[in-house]
């Protein structure tokens, strides 16, 4: 009975020291930095569009009148802020608007802040429901407001529902639940509805397994046991509650910067979206703090799903997306990095190599993870340069607004 009340007690004692010591460690660490100011030079607009099914969808636009448009979209977890942090240099929207381009950043439903906060429905939305309905909400929107054909940048998830919008797909009438087929006439003309797009660590399938730290979660032996119960248990959530608040990220790092600043240096989040070695902490923090963002259980068990079958299918597994890669044929420019968690060989292989596109490229940034690829330490330097000159091979460059040079 002593040595119990001894060893309570060792415990408490150790438990009070360790957390002291991080408490410590916490005050220690510098406040993160923003640059909130750096794009007040520019006009930022609300710019609205309704999908099909009623939803309202709010986008900033750094506006260019005259110029080409180009619109940028989100990864899973996330939302349009991911490109447009308060730091000159790790914001592509701000990078690309002084150079003299027509910015629309855009949120899928359910995403964003204020005052571009999106409508949601209800909640029960999977990705289907962003590319067959927001995906061309977003387009339509962007080509009747400046009469011409947009350039899509998107990150992650964003690229891979450029792929599936590209394929035609489009709802169906179901039983009350949203069910798509892909329309091969559709996706013709969508196809030449945009000028072009580039995709940023989005593989249409995961045939080649994950890199990084998804590889050595593969090699464990209850690795698809774990991906079962995860299936499992968001189904359960998709019924008692669709919501899987994300959001509540950039309340806890908002509210506790010192701690964000070290979540965005060592945590398991930063793990998760980057490698942290290629991201500035008060970079890393602001994405935290102003791109965290909900999903849904449909939209999360459609990507796990990827885990136990390697091709991209819709919700109810009727659509693979990834067999109809070759239906696309718009301009595409595919970038991944060495370290990106999504494996830089599914992007090479199953999207690069599959479409039908007569002018496409392919680049792999050595050190690069997955969202470090928008906001990463060098990104200014090394990856912005390579969009741009993307986009003025599309579309020549910018004319007729004052920017500076693409050195500045």
């Amino acid at each position: 009975m002593a040595s119990g009340k001894k060893l309570r007690y060792v415990s408490l004692l150790m438990g009070s020291v360790v957390g002291g010591f991080a408490l410590w460690r916490l005050r220690a660490e510098p406040v993160p930095r923003e640059d909130p100011d750096c794009a007040a030079s520019l006009e930022a607009r609300v710019e609205t569009a309704v999908t099909a099914d009623g939803v309202t969808l709010r986008m900033k636009r750094y506006a260019r009148e005259g110029t080409q448009p180009v619109l940028l979209v989100h990864g899973f977890f996330g939302n349009g802020l991911e490109f447009d942090l308060p730091h000159r240099d790790h914001n592509l929207a701000l990078y690309l608007a002084e150079r003299g381009y027509d910015v629309w950043i855009s949120s899928f439903r359910g995403c964003g802040r204020e005052p571009y906060r999106c409508g949601v429905g209800d909640r029960r939305h999977s990705v289907d429901h962003l590319a067959a309905l927001d995906a061309p909400a977003l387009v339509d929107k962007v080509r009747e407001s400046t009469g011409r054909r947009p350039i899509w940048i998107g990150h992650s998830m964003g690229g891979m529902v450029l792929y599936m919008y590209l394929q035609g797909v489009r709802p169906e009438d179901g039983d009350g639940e949203l069910r798509v087929a892909l329309d091969p006439e559709l996706a013709q003309e969508r196809n030449r509805g945009i000028l072009g797009g580039i995709t940023i660590g989005s593989p249409p399938g995961l045939h080649r397994g994950g890199g990084d730290w998804i590889r050595d979660l593969e090699r464990l032996p209850f690795y698809r046991a774990l991906t079962a119960g995860l299936m499992r248990w968001l189904s359960v959530q998709d019924r008692l509650s669709p919501r899987v608040p994300a959001s509540r990220i950039g309340d806890l790092v908002t509210r506790f910067p010192r701690l964000g600043r070290v979540l965005a240096m060592r945590g398991p989040i930063a793990i998760f979206l980057y490698n942290a070695d290629n991201v500035d902490p008060d970079a890393g923090w602001s994405l935290l703090k102003w791109a965290s963002d909900d999903v849904t259980a449909r939209m999360a068990s459609q990507i796990v799903a990827l885990a136990r079958d390697p091709d991209f299918r819709d919700f109810r597994r009727e659509v693979n997306y990834t067999a109809h890669m070759g239906t696309i044929t718009a301009p595409l420019f595919f970038i991944t990095g060495t370290e990106d968690f999504v494996g830089d060989e599914n992007v090479r292989l199953d999207a690069y190599d599959k479409v039908s596109s007569e002018h496409k490229r392919f680049k792999c940034y050595p050190g690069y993870g997955h969202t470090d690829l928008v906001m990463g330490k060098r990104v200014r330097e090394e990856v912005y340069p390579d969009i741009l000159a993307w986009i003025e091979e599309l579309a020549g460059p910018a004319r007729g607004q004052a920017g500076p040079s693409p050195t500045s």
